[in-house]
């Protein structure tokens, strides 16, 4: 299954706005440098209109999560009643359906792919529907499901039961498959440094991550650990180290830090650089939300699990481990971000948002 990603924030502001309890929202802007937030905006008065949508329609819930809107072309797709589907945005009026169609997994100007109940990918035009090739999935196919991403003009169809493969998405050709490689709970990281990374579960705690050949599908190296890709920065993928605490025992204090960054080799898949944040007396019971590197920062929602708290904290990387963090703690509940340089925070019946 493709990993949970952040909701849009234009979405959830919209969502937040809407809500029959009154919650109106400011904007406040960030000073960068000197790390002070400043409003820039007094909070709305109940005079503010609420946001009302153009159009509903209902779906399978595919997609939910993804960060990006499955839209291209002036229509928007999605899945229901067993059909794949393509509306207009403006009005919601289905322009198409295809029966047996499923969410999409990949959208360009030109043609929408998704794979069948039966692990078949298949191709076709976004405008009219028009299936233009149908494609055999690899090894056997369960109802864990299987997912594609385009990566450098192909088309990588990974099975959640195991395998990938490659495809040329303008007539589907098979380019190669590698029916070895555990591929359950996947994602695919992307192709750095003439390398192709994808990762996977070992057993639903620790990552394995494998680096490619994105010519043959053969595995160069793996690596495996606690760990979550962040994003691709200065040659070195960049990935969050969390706290192995399967060895702690119950109601004893496991000191440790508030965040650990680690950079692996591209092409080795080798670690070369640890940066630890916030030395901590117990991380036993610590939970993270979100981490994100966004330019010279890290950002990380992280708070006690057993109350649910998530406080957002920006670091510089580099910066020595003792060294203070930016806190957004003042804003309130932190909600979502930042994504698209915005962060938003709930206050009682007060949406904030942040510039970072």
């Amino acid at each position: 299954m493709k990993k949970a990603a952040y909701i849009l924030n234009t979405l959830l502001a919209a969502a937040l706005l809407t809500t029959g309890d009154g919650l109106y929202g400011h904007i406040a802007a960030a000073d960068a440098v000197h790390g002070n937030i400043s409003s820039v905006s007094a909070a709305a008065d109940s005079a503010t209109p609420a946001l009302k949508p153009l159009w509903h329609a209902q779906t399978n819930e595919s997609g939910l999560y993804d960060k990006q809107a499955p839209v291209s072309n002036s229509l928007v797709y999605y899945a229901a009643s067993g059909k794949l589907m393509a509306a207009d945005l403006a009005t919601g009026k289905v322009k198409w359906a295809i029966p047996g169609g499923q969410y999409p997994e990949v959208i360009t100007n030109s043609s929408v792919f998704y794979i069948t109940s039966g692990g078949n990918l298949v191709c076709a035009y976004a405008r009219n529907g028009k299936i233009t090739w149908k494609a055999k999935g690899i090894n056997s196919f369960s109802e864990v499901g299987a997912h594609a991403e385009l990566v450098n003009g192909t088309l990588i169809y990974f099975n959640e039961n195991g395998g990938l493969a490659a495809y040329n998405p303008s007539n589907g050709r098979k380019k190669w498959e590698n029916k070895a490689l555990p591929m359950y709970a996947s994602s695919l990281i992307g192709q750095y440094d003439g390398v192709l990374i994808v990762s996977s579960t070992v057993d639903n705690y620790r990552t394995q991550f494998f680096g490619l050949d994105p010519a043959t599908g053969k595995k160069r190296w793996r690596t495996e650990g606690v760990y979550s890709f962040l994003t691709y920065r200065n040659g070195q993928l960049m990935m969050r180290r969390q706290p192995n605490l399967s060895t702690v025992s119950e109601g004893i204090a496991a000191p440790g830090y508030l965040v650990t960054c680690v950079q692996l080799n591209p092409r080795t898949g080798k670690v070369t650089r640890t940066e630890n944040y916030t030395p901590l007396h117990d991380i036993s019971r610590l939970g993270n939300s979100y981490t994100a590197i966004v330019g010279p920062y890290l950002y990380t929602a992280d708070g006690n699990f057993d109350k649910n708290e998530a406080i957002l904290r920006r670091y510089t990387l580099g910066q020595d481990s003792n060294a203070k963090p930016i806190s957004y703690e003042q804003y309130g509940k932190w909600l979502s971000g930042p994504e698209n340089s915005m962060a938003f925070f709930s206050q009682g019946t007060e949406l904030t948002g942040v510039k970072k």
